[in-house]
């Protein structure tokens, strides 16, 4: 979490001298598995076929791309760059405990820095072969002008079970971003939200997202913000967030 305030920081001060900015409402550190040799994109262990999600349908995953690992080995003994497509690199990763899992962040290198094609897949380990499949692939494609990721692991979904909440970021004179949750246990994107001026952060009581974001008011520069206003939303059973509480600042 340390990591993801720093960027959205230094993002922030190199943009403070614009004109107003924008009031629309739109932790365990995240840790790269490196265990040398442990998959490669050659290994005959990788199977270029279609894996079953959780809830049972087939997931579309990228050309070259691997869909089961057979080695019963702990997420930390995995190899990112053997879970992703050959021409990709591993952006970041993030070690999920319960369920085991690794979630990885790739890029695909290309000329022109600000329009790369991403995308993030999600392995989960299984109890029966292969013991690692991919559940889901998250893609981004280079029109969304992404230039970095993020992230970092907690519970925010309220099931007890830990997710990934991620910031992509697009820059601009707003530090925005598309901030997104990763639920893990069902290999599926279930929030999404682009934001400018602000950050995304889990909430502990209760238990989901902190929505932190700047209000300007006539006349406030864009390094000068007259307020912070917070929002707190959980995620119910039906699978929609709603808000729980929200400090709007006084007038002023």
């Amino acid at each position: 979490m340390r990591r993801l305030g720093a960027l959205l920081v230094v993002t922030l001060a190199a943009s403070a001298c614009g004109g107003g900015g924008t009031t629309d409402d739109r932790s365990t550190s995240p840790t790269a598995a490196s265990a040398s040799g442990a998959l490669s994109p050659a290994s005959p262990s990788a199977t270029p076929s279609s894996p079953v999600s959780p809830a049972g349908s087939p997931i579309e995953l990228p050309p070259g791309t691997p869909a089961t690992f057979v080695d019963d080995v702990a997420a930390s003994d995995l190899d990112p760059a053997g879970l992703i497509p050959r021409r990709a690199d591993v952006e970041d990763a993030w070690i999920v405990e319960e369920p085991e899992a690794l979630v990885v962040a790739y890029v695909v290198p290309g000329d022109d820095p600000f329009r790369q094609d991403r995308g993030t897949i999600v392995w989960r380990r299984f109890a029966d072969a292969p013991a690692w499949r991919a559940v889901a692939w998250l893609p981004t494609s280079a029109e969304a002008g992404v230039l970095g990721v993020d992230g970092l692991v907690a519970d925010v979904t309220g099931d007890g079970l830990q997710d990934v909440v991620m910031a992509a970021f697009t820059g601009g004179s707003g530090a925005c971003a598309r901030w997104s949750v990763v639920d893990v246990s069902a290999g599926a994107e279930v929030f999404a939200r682009d934001l400018c001026d602000g950050r995304i952060d889990p909430s502990a009581d209760p238990v989901g997202l902190s929505i932190d974001q700047a209000v300007y008011r006539p006349g406030d520069p864009h390094c000068c913000p007259s307020a912070f206003r917070t929002s707190v939303l959980v995620y119910g059973a039906d699978g929609v967030w709603t808000v729980a509480s929200k400090e709007v600042p006084p007038a002023g």
